[in-house]
């Protein structure tokens, strides 16, 4: 189940409160139900929307929309009731060991004041168990911690004597006023920390396409005889491209650049040589040799993307 912990005047709008005693016999009730029932079939479960704890001028708002889903869903596919009613009655008996401690606790400080009852709660369900039950916001939180802080000030400056319950539900407007003013200062230096020297952030135009004889250039001239082969390959598309025989498309592969060619097409030889030796080397990973290097640069002769010698 998901518990959340807000200060008075903060929780969800249901009615009726109880103490702890009588929360820990609604939980038992609630466990006695969900245990009940023919096997395999899910039980009718009375549940409120949230039970509300009230112990001196503490207010505690416990949700039961996580422990309604999973009767939902279990009724919608009865299958999965057994691992369903195992996880309910689990987290039942981990908030039945709190409320237990909590309701005994509360019974022994009766007549403390409300900065040691607010310890004890925050003590209580700062458990294990209740944490691992509770769902918040990034937002509900921060409105949490500002409610504390303001209800700590009024304190402080004798406010207790007025009656909290009168001035929590102002509070909470003034939390939310806070909030939004913090987050809006937030946005503010986000959008005003850009650099004024590069206001858009754009990057460089792309530069213009090499030409065949660049690529055939760093074919002979690379120290990695299987990058040789790339450059090689790269200069065969670029030449024959110069030459009308295609036009480039980067999703075209060798095997299909050179279908584009006729058979008796006068580059055909050369430009099948270049694309089989680049396709051994660097999808069929053979090791790449000089030999490799000396071919394709001479390939590359007879294409015209080398001057001859």
């Amino acid at each position: 189940m998901l518990a959340i912990l807000l200060p008075l005047g903060l929780g969800a709008q249901t009615a009726g409160t109880m103490d702890p005693v009588t929360f820990v016999a609604d939980l038992q009730r609630v466990s006695a139900e969900v245990s009940g029932g023919a096997a395999g079939q899910v039980p009718v479960v009375t549940l409120p929307s949230a039970w509300i704890v009230e112990a001196g001028d503490q207010r505690i708002d416990v949700p039961a929309q996580s422990f309604r889903r999973a009767l939902e869903n279990a009724r919608r596919n009865p299958s999965t009731w057994p691992a369903q009613r195992s996880r309910i009655l689990a987290q039942l008996g981990a908030m039945l060991d709190e409320a237990r401690a909590f309701a005994a606790q509360s019974s022994v400080r009766a007549g403390s004041s409300p900065a040691d009852s607010r310890g004890t709660l925050n003590t209580i369900l700062s458990g294990a168990e209740f944490r691992q039950l509770r769902e918040q916001s990034a937002f509900t939180r921060l409105r949490q911690r500002a409610a504390e802080w303001l209800l700590d000030v009024w304190d402080r400056l004798g406010g207790s004597m007025l009656g909290r319950r009168g001035t929590a539900i102002v509070f909470a407007w003034i939390a939310v006023l806070v909030t939004l003013g913090m987050l809006a200062s937030w946005l503010m230096r986000v959008i005003l920390r850009s650099p004024q020297s590069e206001p858009f952030g754009l990057t460089p135009a792309p530069s213009k396409r090499r030409s065949a004889r660049a690529w055939a250039r760093d074919a002979m001239t690379a120290a990695d005889p299987r990058e040789a082969m790339r450059y090689a390959y790269r200069a065969l598309i670029c030449g024959l491209e110069e030459e009308g025989a295609w036009r480039l498309d980067d999703a075209r592969t060798p095997r299909e650049y050179l279908r584009l060619l006729p058979a008796d097409h006068r580059r055909r030889g050369p430009a099948g040589d270049v694309i089989r030796r680049f396709e051994e080397v660097w999808f069929a990973a053979r090791a790449a040799t000089e030999a490799d290097r000396a071919a394709v640069v001479a390939r590359l002769k007879e294409l015209g993307c080398l001057p001859a010698d």
